[in-house]
């Protein structure tokens, strides 16, 4: 027999597909920021042969966006501030 917990809420599944969407937009925006910012630093430093910034701000920006989507996914729904 199932018992249910009356203090636990359970979310409708919107609210689900409307947190993940959000993530996803959140991974595009880091990426982008970072790959932008990359890209004027190398046109600041006239960087045209190697574009050293634009790739380390990528990779960079990747792994942040990773970092943070899976500290998002991995919280509990009791831990929201």
């Amino acid at each position: 027999m199932e018992e249910t917990n009356p203090n636990k809420k359970k979310q409708p599944p919107l609210t689900n597909y409307a947190k993940y969407a959000g993530m996803g937009f959140q991974m595009a925006a880091i990426i982008g920021l970072g790959t932008f910012a990359g890209i004027k630093l190398d046109q600041f430093l006239d960087l045209k042969r190697i574009p050293v910034f634009t790739l380390l701000f990528a990779l960079l920006s990747v792994f942040g966006s990773i970092y943070f989507f899976i500290k998002d996914f991995l919280k509990k729904p009791d831990d929201k501030q």
